[in-house]
């Protein structure tokens, strides 16, 4: 019998725990099901392959393996895997979690995560994910590494705005700050640059700026944290940015305001929070559309997460369509 167990795997940086489900387990099963701890090394991903077969599963036999979406860590691990168990898929972390909500199981261990993994694996199928390219890692590790600097930037720029006795502490502060506002400078021109090897995500990025609000910076991280935007629906887009509204309604006395799914993608929703700013003043389509929500009474920052939605969907709509931003052709909703 083919594809009859998937493997649940929990990652951590020098280790992991695997455990197996076969395609039929109940949730209330999972204290049963096998499960083993490895090194998070080549070799502890070759003694991952010999325990599973061990169990009495070839490679024929496994419907996938299911890790949760830990970045580099979850990129390690694929490679090291090589293929050898079949297709890997790569998971928003917030679904496994409420799925285990979704059947009791309350504890937070290692073991009990990677059982969840082979749980869910089997529940829901999900579909495997291909890892990005060597040009999209890059990219993706400018833009974290752009994010840490620009905290430390901010943490010390406001420092600098407190009261400072010390001449010896204000020097060293200002130093500080125009060293990391340099390293800023330099990590935006690398990722300029790995970004034109690409012709095609060179003039991705050049129409995403025709958009009024939309800058470099903006065009720079939403390259570097979503990819190639042909490859999402309109549907997967939002939900990859956790844009969509979620609605908290029951009965006739419960109905608060919709508010940001959220779950996942704050570094999306950062990159597009001063892009929909500017936007929404200068943008003659989405001030168009802020304006119609402002008089249908919603509250500001509801209105600024619905133009940050609508934002990024205008801005895939340029990237599929191939074209550049004129309000004279945005009569339709993107």
């Amino acid at each position: 019998m083919c594809n009859r167990v998937w493997v649940g795997v929990d990652l951590a940086k020098a280790s992991f725990h695997a455990a197996l489900a076969p395609v039929d387990t109940r949730p209330d099963q999972w204290a049963r099901l096998p499960h083993a701890a490895f090194d998070h090394t080549a070799q502890g991903v070759r003694a991952l392959c010999a325990w599973v077969a061990r169990q009495g599963y070839a490679r024929e036999d496994i419907a996938g393996v299911c890790v949760e979406a830990t970045g580099s860590l979850a990129w390690r691990f694929v490679e090291l895997l090589e293929d050898r168990l079949g297709p890997v898929s790569i998971v928003n972390p917030a679904y496994p979690h409420q799925f285990a909500k979704s059947v009791g199981l309350r504890d937070k261990t290692d073991r009990t995560d990677a059982c969840v993994l082979s749980l869910y694996g089997g529940a829901m199928r999900p579909a495997p994910r291909p890892l990005p390219d060597e040009r999209a890692r890059k990219l993706r590790e400018l833009a974290d590494l752009y994010a840490d600097t620009r905290r430390d930037l901010t943490a010390t720029d406001n420092k600098l705005g407190e009261r400072i006795v010390s001449d010896f502490v204000r020097k060293r502060l200002k130093a500080r700050s125009r060293r990391l506002t340099k390293e800023l400078e330099a990590i935006e021109k690398e990722m300029d640059a790995i970004t034109a090897e690409d012709p095609q995500a060179a003039q991705d990025a050049k129409r995403m700026q025709t958009i009024p609000g939309v800058g470099p910076k903006t065009a720079r991280l939403l390259l570097a944290y979503l990819g190639n935007l042909r490859d999402y629906t309109r549907a997967e887009l939002t939900a990859r940015a956790g844009l969509y509204p979620r609605k908290h309604q029951s009965g006739s006395s419960v109905n608060r305001k919709p508010r940001l799914a959220k779950g996942g993608g704050g570094a999306v929703r950062a990159a597009l929070y001063m892009a929909a700013l500017n936007a929404r003043r200068f943008c003659p389509h989405l001030k168009a559309f802020a304006d119609r929500l402002k008089l249908q009474g919603l509250a500001p920052m509801a209105i600024l997460g619905a133009v940050m939605r609508k934002l990024l969907l205008l801005i895939r709509r340029l990237v599929i369509s191939s074209t550049h931003y004129q309000p004279q052709f945005t009569a339709q909703t993107p």
